[in-house]
């Protein structure tokens, strides 16, 4: 063979070798660039399926965090209602503390619930913009100033003195009697005289004979369960059939005392009590509600 081909066919086999040495390396290094975004793409896939998965788990736990509540009904202007309306709509913030995180929130959500002529001043306050529509503690100061009405103090102490049982029932006064008693600054001994003295003749007269309790709390529990004594004895007398007299009725002697005519004294009032007789006859050794003579009186 020529020495000249011979040259030219070693330098072309020379360059082709380089050059698949060259086209070697692209090829690898193209791979390894393809495994790279592979991986890249697999970890952002791995990285989104997480994502979506975690997303409603966090929104349910954002939004049970806090609990769903009624609405407090809505407030008319009310002047004995006010501070109740107030109050609930404050429990409803200490329940919900980041949706009425702000006190124009706070402010808001109460306005929304007022109607009537509340809703009237609401609005007007509102538009005005003033100091009170920025801070919920101006704006409450100045709702209860225009609305309110509750009895405080040397009020509540004055009506104190003067509630009494009458035709309800001892649950019912003793509600009355409480939220009366809250604000009155009355101590202990003061009440428990004050709501015996206000309770019916019978009732107060059962008590002393059990002797009366020292503390308000135990005193008003013992004054229900004896008035649902008693009023199950009234629905007993009444459910029971009258039997018909077969002689003509005659005219009993007058009753000495009697609770529901003639009215005793005061004086021989309080010292009846006093010596624990009975209102109605005079004697010792019983109670009006179960007085013989009464008894004897009826047959």
């Amino acid at each position: 063979m020529d020495p000249a081909r011979e040259e030219s066919f070693a330098t072309a086999v020379e360059f082709q070798g380089a050059m698949l040495g060259r086209h070697q390396e692209e090829l690898s290094a193209a791979r390894q660039a393809v495994e790279s975004l592979a991986a890249q793409v697999n970890d952002l896939s791995m990285r989104l399926t997480q994502t979506r998965s975690e997303s409603p788990l966090t929104l349910s736990h954002s939004s049970s965090s806090e609990p769903r509540i009624n609405n407090p009904p809505c407030y008319a202007g009310e002047p004995a209602e006010c501070r109740a309306f107030l109050t609930q709509c404050e429990v409803a913030f200490s329940l919900q503390p980041r949706t009425y995180a702000e006190d124009q929130a706070r402010i808001a959500y109460v306005i929304s619930l007022l109607t009537g002529r509340a809703r009237e001043w609401g609005t007007s306050v509102w538009e005005a913009g003033g100091p009170c529509c920025r801070r919920f503690p101006l704006f409450k100061e100045e709702m209860i100033k225009v609305f309110d009405q509750s009895v405080f103090g040397r009020e509540a102490s004055r009506l104190l003195t003067t509630i009494r049982q009458g035709k309800r029932s001892v649950a019912d006064f003793a509600i009355e009697f409480r939220t009366l008693s809250t604000t009155s600054e009355w101590n202990e001994p003061a009440l428990v005289a004050r709501f015996l003295e206000g309770l019916n003749i019978e009732l107060k007269e059962e008590i002393y004979a059990r002797g009366s309790p020292a503390d308000l709390d135990t005193l008003i529990e013992l004054a229900i369960r004896l008035d649902r004594c008693f009023q199950q004895r009234r629905r007993a007398r009444t459910a029971a059939p009258t039997p018909r007299e077969s002689f003509p009725p005659f005219a009993p002697e007058p009753e000495p005392m009697q609770l529901g005519g003639i009215h005793l004294r005061p004086e021989e009032k309080q010292r009846r009590l006093s010596n624990r007789l009975c209102l109605y006859c005079g004697a010792a050794g019983h109670f009006a509600a179960s007085c013989p003579a009464k008894d004897r009186a009826r047959q």
